[in-house]
């Protein structure tokens, strides 16, 4: 887990597929300046991740933790707030420019992934749907779970978030 040595933040997503799966990504600044996501933080079984989410919630302190709480993931909110998980929760508009600034920062090669099979296997089957005027990942891809990218996608809108409410900003009265 590379990333894990700096300000990162944290998203969930259970697969659509038999709700096995669940992935927690992190996202957070390479040396180099661009955004790296990370799915070594947890894909597994479903039952685990409230548990994982909770040991790197006190571990690594992030940014945030982000959940869509209109998807599978939804059905985490409770167990992690029981847990002492603060979650972020984007509402549509959230998502439709999680995924627009998510496919932009790949256009413009400023996101890095370390070529984890699940998150690979979900970018080359992803699809697309529309969602409060814009698009966003279907998340019902037929054989391919998309837990990964959906995380990795809602991770890299939490960091850039949180790097936008962190600047300095001057403001004139």
């Amino acid at each position: 887990m590379a990333l894990l040595d700096g300000p990162v933040a944290f998203a969930c997503e259970i697969s659509h597929l038999k709700r096995e799966k669940a992935a927690i990504v992190a996202a957070g600044r390479h040396e180099s300046g661009r955004l790296l996501v990370d799915l070594a933080p947890y894909y597994g079984d479903r039952a685990g991740v409230v548990e994982q989410m909770a040991e790197l919630n006190l571990k690594h302190e992030p940014v945030c933790v982000v959940i869509d709480p209109r998807s599978n993931a939804g059905t985490l909110l409770k167990p992690l707030a029981d847990a002492g998980v603060p979650v972020t929760t984007p509402g549509p508009q959230d998502v439709a420019i999680a995924h627009g600034e998510f496919l932009d920062l790949v256009t413009d090669g400023q996101l890095m992934h370390l070529s984890q099979q699940p998150l690979t296997a979900a970018v080359k089957a992803a699809m697309q749907r529309n969602l409060a005027g814009a698009k966003a990942w279907e998340r019902q891809v037929e054989m391919i779970d998309q837990s990964p990218l959906v995380a990795a996608t809602l991770a890299c809108w939490g960091f850039r978030r949180w790097e936008e409410l962190s600047r300095p900003s001057v403001f004139v009265v």
